[in-house]
């Protein structure tokens, strides 16, 4: 088969070395002590089956179609290295990535941009065919000084309340840039870096354009700068603190405090405030933008059974945005099909968990949830944001199914399955999002390429 990057021919020779690399270097004292090398096999099947009227445009034909559905696997390997002796040790980590297309044709194929599809598609702005295959090699060279900073460059994946990396596709999501993490006092975490581009879910590059999840992409925005503190005491309470500023963009700031509490034997109480405060600055390419989003959260546990309510506020006339593609669940409400996180929206989740360990079969998994989103009103967003302009009394409601199964022992130990069933419906003039029945199937299989 050939990978489908031909921009890049090293791609292939790096993936070459990647492979090979264990056999020859495990054993070593320094940079391949506590290395490792893992190969995760992801098939993912997901479809959307569009009601009442709902549809999407086939980029290709420009064809209104009724169902968007998509089957792919994924190969990631990872080669994440030690470092050298010394106060000042050097490091490296490499990921190759690689999907193949299993089905969907031309007509069934989402817009290959990262959103809600699995496979790119060829030609200018991915409005080609979709590929049969597709890769990409990530790269990061990494410092360690005195046990407890790390400094890394390269194709970096950073996990912060501002921009949290995504893996919730058939591959993940990388930036290009610098990331800084220190750990030097104990619970207290230190974290930012300068990320000056994106490597999309669907991309085979790295040097796709930043921007925002509803404002789009934007060549004008050269960087994101961000950083944060984390404080975490005795895994009781969590708090985590973070600004991010997107060059001519945003700055964003956002306040997270967890809270766990046990109350007996089997018994515990949990609490969770998230708050995220934007606003417009540099060129304001997306506009005016004065955003204040908050959620709150609080469950309790009891034996197999969990129990949860939250409620998100979404202030203001714009909707609460976050980074192109990265990770969505920033808030409280987020959901499968939808964020909630519509302007001036008002949101109520439900949610129940049970654990099978309870009746003998551990490694399974149940979550069940219900999401009611009321008083989406979007007369005052501004251009960026025109899918909400005519909105005035927007609702909507989600309910998600999702079950997960891991085997705990044996030879297929670790293999995981994950069936993730979501059901979208809107009321009001809430036009801005669709009808919505979806589908996702999960198969992973990690494998420790050390034990060959």
């Amino acid at each position: 088969m050939r990978l489908d990057n031909n921009k890049n021919p090293a791609c292939i020779a790096s993936l070459s070395v990647l492979l090979v690399l264990p056999a020859v270097a495990f054993g070593e004292e320094g940079f391949f002590d506590g290395s490792s090398f893992t190969l995760l096999n992801r098939n993912f099947y997901f479809s959307q089956d569009f009601r009442n009227g709902a549809s999407v445009t086939n980029p290709q034909t420009g064809e209104k179609k009724g169902r968007r559905t998509e089957w792919a696997h994924g190969l990631i390997a990872t080669f994440e290295s030690g470092f050298t002796p010394g106060a000042v040790g050097f490091g490296l980590d490499v990921r190759g990535l690689y999907g193949i297309k299993l089905d969907g044709g031309d007509g069934l194929v989402g817009d290959g941009n990262g959103g809600p599809g699995l496979i790119p598609r060829r030609g200018y702005n991915f409005d080609g065919k979709p590929k049969d295959e597709f890769g990409k090699v990530d790269v990061e060279l990494k410092l360690r000084l005195f046990d407890d900073t790390e400094l890394r460059y390269g194709d970096v994946r950073p996990l912060s309340p501002v921009l949290n990396t995504s893996d919730i596709r058939l591959l993940p999501q990388s930036f290009r840039g610098t990331t800084l993490k220190n750990t030097s006092i104990k619970g207290l975490t230190l974290q930012g870096g300068k990320l000056e581009s994106s490597s999309d879910r669907t991309a085979t590059a790295h040097n796709g354009d930043l921007g925002t999840a509803y404002g789009g992409r934007f060549k004008e925005a050269d960087d994101f700068v961000y950083g944060g503190i984390d404080y975490n005491l005795d895994d009781r309470l969590f708090f985590r603190l973070h600004h991010g500023r997107l060059d001519d963009v945003w700055n964003q700031s956002a306040l997270y405090a967890d809270w766990r509490q046990p109350l007996g034997e089997g018994v515990s109480f949990n609490a969770a405030f998230r708050y995220y405060r934007t606003r417009d600055t540099g060129k304001s390419l997306l506009g005016d933008l004065d955003n204040d989003s908050w959620s709150l959260q609080a469950g309790v546990s009891v034996g197999a059974h969990a129990f949860s309510v939250a409620h998100t506020r979404i202030d203001d006339g714009s909707p609460f945005d976050y980074v192109w593609h990265t990770w969505d669940f920033f808030l409280n409400t987020n959901s499968q099909v939808s964020d909630f996180n519509n302007p001036n929206e008002r949101v109520w989740l439900f949610r129940y968990d049970y654990d099978f360990a309870a009746v003998g079969i551990p490694g399974l998994a149940l979550i069940a949830r219900y999401v009611r989103g009321t008083d989406i009103d979007g007369r005052d967003v501004g251009p960026a944001y025109a899918a909400y302009q005519k909105v005035r009394d927007g609702r909507h409601w989600e309910r998600n199914v999702w079950l997960s199964y891991v085997v705990q022992s044996g030879p297929a130990r670790d293999l995981s399955f994950r069936l993730l069933q979501a059901t979208h419906r809107v009321n009001g003039d809430h036009t801005a999002e669709a009808d919505i029945d979806e589908l996702r199937l999960i198969l992973e299989f990690p494998l420790d390429l050390r034990m060959f």
